[in-house]
Parts: structure tokens; sequence; C-alpha cells
């Protein structure tokens, strides 16, 4: 564990003597407290967490993003999964990927971490807002090419890579991608691992317009790294011609069995006979 990891660990337990969490669990998503945080805002809200805008005033006023399990989500699998997530971010420490600060838990034992507020929109959007050319767009995408590769070095698959969680904001005047969202993590390294490999068999992890063939076959066995390249490539296409390589109504028209046989077997039109005059 490094010195940032390990004080970002202990933070929660240190701060001013603040408790753990004081989160009300009778309102249910009601606005509360949790430790030093005054939750704002519902930012998200995934199958198992929600996630809040937050503040904390002392020592540093900071918003932040805090990801909380829901009431009666909070199970083995849950749990490990959430973990997995805080881990798989503790990990990582690269200027376009999302930090964790800290983390612990409410009154009620249900975990929660608190991580680096991204204020920004889905780098398609970003880029269409702004009118970017292909080469402006190819270079903000380098950046997340990178912040992958930091993950994959790491040991960490993101297995849900798409615009939504590439997110654009700006620093200064500096437009900085973020990767945001680890939610569906899988280590590659044995030892974490059987800590993260949390999702069932049979059950998809990710998104369906930017899976890749082999998490469309769902044994969850085969995917590593080249299943997030396989997305970046995805979201590279869109980025070039301004839509999917599947068109999403007809993906998902027929169901799971369908999304696969699409994935699997239809070749995509090749970008160069889409590309969009873009920047123009």
């Amino acid at each position: 564990m490094s010195d940032a990891e390990e004080k970002r660990d202990k933070e929660p337990a240190e701060e001013e003597g603040l408790p753990t969490a004081s989160f009300d669990e009778s309102k249910g998503r009601a606005l509360g407290q949790v430790g030093p945080y005054k939750l704002l805002s519902i930012l998200g809200e995934g199958g198992f967490g929600i996630v809040y805008l937050a503040e904390r005033q002392r020592p540093v006023k900071r918003r932040v993003a805090l990801k909380v399990i829901k009431p009666g989500m909070d199970t083995k699998q849950v749990i490990a999964r959430f973990e997995a997530e805080r881990q798989a971010l503790a990990l990582l420490e690269h200027p376009n990927i999302a930090h964790v600060f800290n983390a612990g838990t409410t009154d009620a034992g249900r975990p929660y971490f608190v991580m680096e507020y991204v204020k920004g929109i889905p780098i398609t959007e970003h880029c269409d807002r702004h009118k970017l050319t292909i080469e402006e767009r190819l270079k903000l995408f380098l950046r997340v090419c990178e912040a992958v590769q930091h993950a994959h070095q790491k040991g960490i698959i993101h297995r849900d890579i798409k615009p939504s969680n590439i997110q654009v904001c700006i620093e200064g005047e500096k437009a900085v991608p973020k990767v945001i969202d680890f939610g569906v993590v899988k280590a590659i390294s044995q030892s974490l691992t059987e800590r993260t490999l949390v999702t069932e068999q049979g059950q998809f992890v990710g998104t369906p317009e930017y899976m890749s063939p082999e998490q469309a076959e769902m044994t969850g066995q085969d995917v590593d790294t080249r299943s997030d390249i396989y997305s970046l490539g995805v979201v590279l296409y869109e980025l070039l011609t301004g839509v999917l390589p599947f068109d999403p109504a007809t993906l998902r028209e027929g169901g799971v069995d369908h999304i696969r046989q699409v994935i699997l077997e239809e070749d995509p039109k090749t970008p160069s006979t889409r590309l969009s005059t873009l920047g123009g």
C-alpha cells in the first residue's frame, strides 16, 4: 500500500473527531450528513449505489462525489463489488482518472467512499459542442487511452468504457478528460481477482453499444485488457463519425440473445465510409 493510499484510508477516522457517519436511514434518498460531508444533491444512481454531490467544510472546503450503497442492497456480493471499485480507484494515480479521497461506513454499516467530483460532460458531447476538428478529438482521446493504459498497468480493467464514463471538464482554459465509474471493474492479478470477480456468470457487465464480443458472451472468463481496447475503439468510432458502429435501437430490439448475435457476427461499416465533417 502506498503512503498516499494509506493516508486516504486513515483519513475518515482522524478528521476532527467527527463520527464515521450520521446518515438518516428513515429518509431513504433524502439528503443528510455522512461523516464530515453534507449531502447536497443526487448526481447519479446505479443498481446498488447512489452518488451524491457532497461538501466538506473543514479543514478545507471541498465539493466531492460520495458514493454509498443503497439501503437493503448491502449483501456480501454487493459489498464486495463496491469495495472492489474503491480499491481500484485507490490504486490509480493519474491526472485523467477521478481520484478517491477516503472511505468509511454509515451508522447502519453501509460502506461509502469519497472521490473527486468531476463537473464535466461526456466526451462526445464536448467534442460536438465545441466543434472540435479530427486532430483535436484525437488529442483528447489519446489522453483517455493513456489513462486506461495506466489502469491496465495497475492490473485494473474498467469493463464499461463509454462516453458518459469519460467526462471532460475545464481546468483553467484547458479541456481535461476524466475516466470515471469503475463500478464493474475487474482485476487482472489473481490475488485481487478473487475479491473483484463478484458479478455472476450470465449477467451483462457493461453497456451493449460499447461492449466487446467476449463481454457479450457473458462467461466472464475471457475478459481482459482487450475488452477495454475494443470499447475505446467504439468511442473513437463515434467521435469520428457521429454515430455508433451498431444502431442502438436495432441492437436492443431483440433482447440479450440478439445483442450477443449482432456483436459477435455482424461487421459495422468502416469509419471512412461514415466519416463526418467535423469542426465545421
